[in-house]
């Protein structure tokens, strides 16, 4: 069942956009990792209400997740009475939208119900709930799942030659599939030899890269439709998505950070305190 939040139940479900309780939340985070052909699924069920969690503990309702991915057909549920799961999926069942819709259900009768965060709307002191019956709804979560999108950011970043730039000159492209970081010829010369170095490619990832990755985080904060058809465009604001983050509110110098796996952290790993 999707998340719908115009949907009524004839009974009180702790869901957003509802004042069934008054109070309580139900929240879910969900992370999807890459690791040698496979998807891992971390996720964390987040519940205030306690009569709810006490009847979790109790074996009586459990925490549910349904995996789906309209492209590949694939739908799997997870059944769980623990705050925290990790699922392994093959990387053939999971490619492009991956939808995950969470709630608590309950397993079995559960009888004389009672919380004091349930809307005295109702009009009733307590409530029966069968086997089945969704107690709790969290809003859909939608991730996108790409082997691009678990790769570097810098692996959509192309360094290239332009003959009309001097040394110290650089330019960025945004026309095609990768981003073009141009230099001149001298220049991408003594970057290729850099690329041996640890210290030297944290600098580069720290100075060209960073720069040119914000500036064009900043395209798509402008919502561009010039370039939403790009590959370095999806897998950018993909990877934002999936991250939890705002692109129009969040700072391009900051989503790059983030993105980039604060590559200043690396820059005092290897250079200003001189290890390697």
């Amino acid at each position: 069942m999707k998340f719908d939040r115009n949907k009524t139940f004839p009974y009180p479900v702790l869901r957003p956009f509802s004042d069934d309780y008054i109070d309580g939340e139900f929240q879910t985070s969900v992370e999807f990792l890459s690791n040698e052909g496979e998807v891992i699924l971390a996720i964390s069920f987040r519940i205030s209400s306690n009569e709810l969690l006490e009847q979790i503990k109790l074996g009586r309702a459990k925490f549910i997740a349904l995996v789906s991915c309209r492209e590949t057909y694939f739908r799997k549920i997870i059944s769980t009475n623990l705050n925290e799961v990790t699922e392994r999926f093959y990387a053939g069942d999971l490619k492009g939208e991956v939808r995950v819709d969470s709630y608590v259900v309950a397993v079995s009768e559960i009888n004389n119900y009672i919380s004091s965060d349930i809307n005295p709307e109702f009009g009733k002191d307590s409530f029966f709930f069968g086997s089945g019956d969704v107690l709790a709804q969290e809003d859909t979560a939608v991730f996108y799942v790409d082997r691009d999108l678990f790769k570097p950011l810098t692996s959509v970043f192309d360094l290239v030659k332009n003959d009309s730039l001097g040394v110290g000159e650089w330019r960025v492209g945004l026309d095609d599939d990768h981003v073009q970081i141009e230099v001149g010829l001298a220049m991408k010369e003594s970057i290729d030899n850099a690329r041996n170095n640890p210290a030297h490619r944290v600098a580069l990832l720290n100075s060209l890269y960073f720069s040119a990755a914000v500036h064009a985080i900043q395209k798509l904060k402008e919502l561009n439709n010039d370039y939403e058809e790009r590959k370095w465009s999806r897998v950018i604001s993909r990877q934002i998505h999936n991250m939890g983050l705002d692109l129009v509110a969040v700072d391009a110098y900051v989503l790059a950070q983030k993105l980039m796996k604060y590559p200043l952290a690396m820059l005092n790993a290897y250079v200003l305190k001189g290890t390697e």
